[in-house]
């Protein structure tokens, strides 16, 4: 499927941004200058050197006032950035399936012998194409057909980096959507939804917009819980017990064992027919040891290149 990701950026609303009065106090500032230059070059005459000296001042005025002005304008057009439009409706395979059972944070039957168990972020590219390209073919595959459960957790690596709270907000309202039973239909509007890491995608404000379109039942409930950070601490709370292994999302951790070394499908595959006591296919061993593997060191997710990488960031 395709990923339909809205364009731009937020915009500031109706007051006059910070950048736009420091733009016009130097606009003035730069105007009150040329003034006095111009003042003093004609008190020196027009006539011998006094008149090359004020020809030469001006043109030096005129130069400056272009500059500053150059400047201004690329100022002005960089803090008026087209807002992000409306949150655009999931499609496709970017809809969980809704003849899968869902508990909370879990998909499949509770009672599956197999358990994957999901570490992402919501503003992670990464994690939205395995959400858009791998995770259709594991449910599909694995979790409609009762052999495996998919368990999310949130893993927060994009705030530190961004220095905001997007990530955190994206994941309680998607705790707040739990509460009445949508988190998955949630979820699959947050990823459709992910723009460029602390865009503004995902203020508490587009989140209660989204809640509303997706929609949830008690929008009043949800609004609430999402401004007043009902699970933030839970959240947190689950930051210190992420599994020793996990240094990037997505990570995949198969029946509680070591996170594999990938994402891609052939290796989340091959995890899951050995857990099953099937024998990978020689194609899908293959295609999972030329899988690029994953860093050691911690980091935030980076954006995709033009092929799809597979190795968690």
């Amino acid at each position: 499927m395709t990923s339909n990701r809205p364009s731009g950026r937020p915009s500031s609303g109706g007051a006059v941004p910070p950048t736009s009065r420091r733009s016009a106090r130097q606009q003035r500032l730069a105007n009150r200058e040329a003034n006095r230059s111009l003042s003093r070059a004609s008190t020196r005459g027009s006539s011998g050197g006094g008149g090359s000296l004020m020809l030469y001042t001006i043109i030096a005025v005129v130069i400056a006032v272009v500059i500053v002005g150059g400047a201004l304008i690329l100022t002005n057009q960089k803090s008026s950035a087209a807002p992000l439009g409306s949150p655009n409706a999931p499609v496709g395979s970017a809809i969980s399936p809704k003849n899968v059972p869902t508990n909370g944070l879990t998909l499949g039957n509770a009672n599956a012998p197999h358990t994957i168990d999901l570490y992402e972020d919501f503003q992670c590219p990464n994690c939205e194409i395995f959400t858009r390209d791998y995770e259709p073919l594991v449910v599909a595959n694995y979790v409609a057909t009762g052999k495996a459960k998919l368990v999310f957790h949130d893993f927060l690596v994009v705030d530190a980096n961004t220095g905001g709270t997007e990530s955190l907000d994206a994941a309680n309202a998607a705790r707040c959507a739990s509460d009445q039973g949508m988190f998955w239909p949630y979820h699959d509007w947050l990823y459709t939804n992910q723009y460029s890491e602390g865009s503004g995608a995902f203020t508490k404000d587009r989140l209660k917009a989204i809640g509303k379109m997706v929609p949830i039942p008690d929008l009043v409930k949800f609004n609430s819980c999402v401004d007043s950070g009902s699970h933030d601490a839970e959240i947190k709370t689950e930051q210190t017990h992420i599994p020793a292994g996990v240094g990037g999302t997505p990570a995949i951790i198969i029946d509680g064992g070591t996170p594999l070394t990938s994402y891609d499908y052939a290796t989340v595959a091959a995890a899951l027919d050995t857990a099953l006591g099937v024998t990978p296919s020689p194609a899908a061993s293959a295609s999972a040891s030329s899988a690029p593997s994953v860093s050691a060191a911690p980091s935030a997710s980076i954006a995709p290149s033009s092929a799809p990488s597979a190795s968690p960031s």
